[in-house]
Formats: C-alpha cells, structure tokens, sequence
C-alpha cells in the first residue's frame, strides 16, 4: 500500500470525517519502516519514484498487541474513572458524564449502521437487545436514586433548618 492509498483508506473508512495530509502519513511510515514494522519497496506500477509499503511479521505482532490493547478499555476505563472524579470540577463532571453516554449512544449508531464492520443480523438484534436491557437497568438505578436524592432534598428544606444546602446558591 502507498502513502497515498492509506490516506483514502482512512478517509473512506471515517466516511470522509478524518483525511490526514501528506504531512502526517509519509513521516509516519517512513518512521514505522525505520522501527522494522513496515516493508518499503519501490515500485514503478504507480509512476517513479513510488514506495509501496507492506506490513512485516514485527508489524503484524504489533498489531495484535493494539487489538489487546483496545479490548482491554473497558477495564482500564473503570480504573481511570476514580482518576475522573478528583480531577474534575462537579459542573464538569455532570457535562462529562453525558458527553459519555452521547459518544456511548453515538458509536452503537456507526457501529450498526456501518457494513465495514461484518456484523451480520443477527449480531445486531443481539447488541442493540443488550444495549435496551443496560439502558432498561440504568434507567431504574436512575429513578431509584432520583427518588432517594429528592427525599434527602425534602429533608434538607425542612422547618428545623437542619440538613441545609451548602455550597450551591
């Protein structure tokens, strides 16, 4: 594959929301090389003075080293969660919170909707069937703690002046 010819596949596959330039790819392949992970062979089929890069055995490993990586997210997120919590402000927090569950909601949209990623049917109906039932159990934790916090609220207004609201105006 060329320089060139990655630029397009990241375009086509981001559906034209990310073509990085020239100036980002040809260094980066030039360094991938350099480290032994790519392959770089001159070819005339393309014009002169072309490079075509294949991937090595070292690349490969790489690879599967990324896709161990990526599946281990979920985890490593609900370690860097805590991290989240002391470092944001609680007007932040809230803002991040739903950007989350926006991204979260947003990437089952692309993940469905796209045919690149070989999700037959069946599969679908399974992932969006799991995604209902999560959403149905948050949504009751939700109600529940709705409930709760505006009993504390109640409590906190009381005539004794007892429990008052610190903090916030």
């Amino acid at each position: 594959m060329r320089g060139y010819d990655l630029i397009k596949e990241i375009e086509m596959k981001t559906d034209g929301a990310w073509r990085p330039g020239a100036g980002a790819v040809y260094p980066l392949l030039r360094k991938l090389a350099k480290r032994g992970d790519l392959s770089p062979n001159k070819s005339r089929e393309f014009g002169p003075n072309q490079v075509v890069y294949e991937i090595t055995p070292q690349g490969l490993r790489r690879i599967s080293v990324a896709k161990k990586v990526m599946k281990s997210y979920p985890s490593r997120w609900k370690m860097m969660s805590s991290l989240f919590l002391e470092l944001l402000e609680p007007d932040d927090l809230v803002k991040f919170v739903l950007s989350l569950f926006e991204f979260q909601t947003e990437i089952l949209r692309t993940i469905l909707d796209s045919e690149r990623t070989g999700l037959g049917q069946e599969d679908k109906v399974f992932a969006l069937r799991q995604y209902r039932l999560n959403l149905e159990r948050e949504l009751a934790r939700t109600d529940a703690s709705i409930r709760e916090h505006e009993g504390k609220l109640g409590r906190e207004s009381s005539p004794t002046g007892k429990g008052r609201r610190v903090g916030r105006a």
